[in-house]
């Protein structure tokens, strides 16, 4: 040891540089050469893996988006009145034949939406509608007497919150390539089942769902181990396959061996309807990818060993002329100060790569600066040509007709939507301002909730408390309205019963604190964070962080099955400059 450190301390810089040149590529090169093909292939394999469940991630939102959508036309039907009043008919009456006519409207209506839903159904015992959307019926006859009796119908009689599916099983049409939701239908009044719906959907969803998704594998869709869906085109060797996956033991990823091939089979589970989804991946093209990585990556290194000995002996010499000078630059920036007493030799290699700092450096301090007022402005500027191609008298004008005609007609509800819905474009244009009071603020929520109420029958129960004394401060525009939106659509939609919505306002140092509160079905954060939603939500905050600073902006708190609550922080102080600029 005492050898080495004489040799090390006699080397010049010069020497050094070069032995140290050839060291940092020769022994990266032999522990590469050694050990490349054990450590890239794993490397290979676990962003593959990687790769595969975020595909898989992927494709489970869009399953989840697709069963939300069908369960939102089930909760409609669930809700309608005029389904119940169908379903609680017991005499053929002038009433009942009109209830028959709506109901059948609601179902066309439900079906033309939705181009996969092939059929509704909707009946009992003593009444029933089947819409067809395309394909012919396959029941003749009083339909619920074919049904009434069979399993999946008592299973679809057990689940009566969220429904349940079915593949291949229950089919109103004569088409095998289909998928069915059911779900029992409760009277609102004394939570009797009153009748039940079913939609035969077909299972040309999957392949638009999965039309853009590009990889070498195969992705297959399993219920209760039965294969719902497949994207290969050989439909015989996926079933093999299923059999083989079926035989697992379950794991989110393991290598199974198929035909003398090997391939890496991911595994994801959708927790609304326990699809299993199966992603079945080559072993050969994993393999293929590292052979070319690895003869390429050798390569590379053997040159980079020439090119860095080689470029050492070069430039050793003029490396260590300003080096001193290049240690205090980087002082200097560390302690963020101005670079101009400090001048080096544009000539050498190293002054060179030195006053580039300097010129780099400052230019990056007058950039930061340029850059935020230019988001400010581009903020702005969106926000002012969209408010350009909006006419308000037109909106104005027309609104107030569709009331004064609602108010001749004695039609209330339409005339009060319309008056809301004219106060909410009167106070988001704010007459071109980007600046607004808190009390425009809050009565264009109390608008916007009314109008909620008049399309939920009133369920919405909403309460602001606000300082009175705070109705007349300054804030930015449309901050309160998209989160009670959100709250209402993302948290109270899809929970039934009575929804409650809760605003507080009040005055906290030299910020203004708002809170929304609701008791809807809540959400994950980091599952929503990593998915990278909620655009609304982001906007506001980046708005309120580029007018007021870091300090200000959202929290958000939220627990399944309880509620949310988003806080919004906004500065009391808005500059005059800023303000003139937003209008």
């Amino acid at each position: 040891m005492n050898f080495i450190t004489r040799i090390r301390k006699r080397l010049s810089i010069k020497r050094k540089i070069i032995l140290l040149a050839m060291l940092s590529t020769l022994i990266p090169l032999l522990i590469v050469g050694t050990f490349s093909y054990v450590y890239m292939n794993k490397a290979i394999e676990n962003k593959i893996s990687e790769t595969t469940t975020n595909l898989l991630s992927l494709i489970n939102w869009n399953i989840n988006t697709f069963v939300n959508d069908i369960q939102s036309n089930g909760e409609i039907l669930y809700a309608s009145n005029d389904a119940q009043d169908f379903l609680k008919q017991k005499d053929l009456t002038k009433e009942s034949y009109v209830t028959q006519g709506e109901t059948r409207d609601l179902l066309i209506t439900i079906s033309s939406n939705n181009q996969y839903i092939n059929a509704v159904y909707l009946g009992n015992e003593n009444n029933e509608y089947l819409q067809l959307s395309q394909g012919q019926s396959v029941y003749y006859g009083n339909i619920y007497e074919h049904i009434w009796g069979s399993e999946w119908f008592k299973e679809i009689m057990k689940k009566d919150l969220y429904g349940t599916w079915f593949h291949d099983d229950v089919t109103f049409i004569e088409n095998s390539n289909l998928l069915t939701y059911g779900r029992p239908i409760k009277d609102l009044q004394t939570l009797d089942v009153i009748g039940m719906m079913i939609f035969s959907i077909d299972k040309a969803i999957f392949k638009d769902m999965f039309k853009d998704i590009d990889q070498d594998g195969e992705i297959i869709i399993l219920d209760k181990g039965e294969m719902i869906y497949s994207n290969s085109e050989d439909q015989v060797k996926s079933r093999k396959m299923v059999e083989l996956i079926n035989a697992s033991v379950g794991k989110d990823s393991e290598l199974v061996t198929f035909n003398d091939d090997k391939y890496i089979v991911n595994f994801d589970v959708n927790k609304i309807t326990d699809w299993k989804i199966v992603s079945i991946m080559p072993y050969k093209s994993i393999v293929k990818e590292f052979d070319f990585i690895r003869k390429v990556s050798i390569l590379l290194l053997i040159i980079t060993l020439f090119i860095a000995t080689f470029s050492a002996l070069l430039i050793s010499n003029k490396i260590t002329k300003q080096l001193s000078l290049l240690r205090d630059v980087i002082k200097n920036m560390r302690k963020r100060e101005k670079l101009d007493s400090i001048s080096f030799d544009p000539e050498d290699e190293v002054g060179n790569i030195g006053f580039q700092f300097i010129n780099l450096y400052n230019r990056n301090n007058e950039l930061m600066v340029e850059l935020y007022e230019s988001q400010l402005k581009e903020k702005e500027a969106e926000l002012r040509t969209l408010q350009s191609h909006i006419n308000p008298h037109f909106l104005y004008n027309t609104l107030n007709s569709i009331f004064w005609m609602a108010e001749k007609a004695k039609m209330k509800p339409i005339a009060k939507m319309a008056i809301h819905l004219a106060n909410i474009f009167k106070l988001t244009l704010n007459d071109g301002e980007y600046i607004t009071s808190v009390r425009n603020e809050i009565d264009q929520v109390k608008s916007y909730l009314d109008i909620q109420n008049i399309r939920y029958d009133n369920r919405i129960q909403y309460q602001i408390h606000v300082d009175e004394d705070l109705y007349d401060k300054r804030m930015i525009k449309l901050l309160l309205q998209p989160l009670v939106e959100n709250s209402v659509y993302h948290g109270l939609e899809m929970k039934p019963g009575i929804w409650e919505i809760i605003i507080n306002g009040k005055k906290e140092d030299h910020s203004l604190v708002f809170e929304v509160s609701d008791n809807g079905i809540g959400f994950d954060l980091d599952k929503v964070l990593k998915q990278k939603t909620g655009y609304a939500i982001r906007n506001i905050n980046e708005r309120l962080r580029l007018q007021y600073g870091p300090g200000y902006g959202l929290t958000i708190h939220s627990e399944e099955g309880k509620g949310t609550t988003v806080s919004l922080r906004i500065g009391l102080d808005i500059s005059e400059k800023r303000a003139n600029a937003g209008a």
